[in-house]
């Protein structure tokens, strides 16, 4: 945690309690100043000031799953145990002013971000649910900002864009698209035609990018070893060979003559693959695996046949 917001939680803690300090030799008069403390509503100030270190706690998190990410330590407890101690000094704070106007949901916002952090960043799982509740943050802390005038969070929303670009470049399948540890394939689209020695074929058009530092990569044999297609049956579930379609055309050569080659770090190629069907009834599945991290698998894409 940085020095800067464990100083606004201090600063913050002894405002609300001065009043509470004041010595006099009378017990009533201590008990009348206490209450007058309690009933001290929290200022703009005050409130800015919550609002500003609860932001700030998050981002210090997703700065920390960002970093995670890269260095692939998954060790994100110092970073949580911080911002747990923030928020929950600021839920002890917003409690004790719980029927003041907008306190309600700013204990909303710190319940939301310290719910954020523990359950779904402390244990790196931005599943459905917890992009739910990124977006109720966001809708609550706007509203918030409006009333209470206080400035964008840009330390969070510029941690928020880094880790969510860290996330985005893990490996993993996202639609039809597979990232590995050295490359992405995109599928692009698909077509059936006749197989040469008859029955169909499936030719799938891909973009290939190769995300490595320093190898060259060749798609037709990385697609080969990071997706396994299959098709089902009534009664089975068939791996598909590899196409031979009984048509030829010059831009199906291009394609494959590029998709054959070896790619540069950092370059991007059109290329194109053909698998025979099994039958023209059943979708085809890609079981997308990492061959460079020791065939992990990454997930599923489902293909539906064209015209079906």
């Amino acid at each position: 945690m940085k020095k800067g917001l464990i100083l606004g939680i201090t600063l913050l803690s002894l405002g609300l309690a001065g009043c509470a300090n004041t010595s006099t030799s009378s017990s009533s008069q201590n008990n009348s100043d206490t209450n007058k403390t309690a009933a001290k509503h929290l200022t703009n100030k005050q409130i800015t000031a919550i609002y500003n270190t609860t932001m700030n706690a998050e981002a210090d998190v997703w700065s920390k799953l960002t970093d995670s990410i890269k260095s692939n330590d998954n060790e994100m407890s110092d970073a949580v145990n911080s911002a747990d101690t923030v928020l929950t000094k600021n839920e002890a704070t917003l409690k004790q002013h719980k029927s003041e106007d907008g306190v309600s949901d700013m204990s909303k916002l710190v319940q939301y971000s310290h719910t954020l952090i523990d359950d779904y960043l402390g244990q790196l799982k931005l599943d459905k649910k917890g992009n739910s509740l990124i977006s109720k943050e966001a809708l609550l802390s706007q509203k918030i900002r409006k009333q209470f005038n206080i400035s964008a969070p840009t330390k969070l929303d510029t941690a928020i864009k880094s880790a969510t670009k860290a996330i985005n470049a893990m490996p993993g399948v996202s639609g039809k698209t597979i990232r590995t540890t050295n490359y992405t394939i995109t599928i692009t689209s698909t077509e059936t035609t006749p197989h040469f020695e008859g029955g169909t074929d499936l030719i799938v058009y891909y973009t290939f990018k190769n995300t490595s530092k320093n190898k060259n990569i060749e798609p037709t044999e990385s697609l080969i070893e990071g997706a396994h297609f299959t098709q089902e049956s009534k009664t089975s579930i068939n791996d598909l060979d590899l196409g031979n379609p009984s048509k030829d055309s010059d831009e199906w050569n291009s394609l494959e003559k590029a998709a054959s080659q070896k790619v540069k770090p950092g370059a991007e190629v059109k290329c194109m693959g053909s698998y025979e069907l099994d039958n023209n009834e059943y979708p085809v599945k890609i079981q997308a695996t990492d061959p460079d991290n020791n065939d992990a698998k990454l997930g599923t894409i489902t293909l539906d046949l064209p015209n079906n």
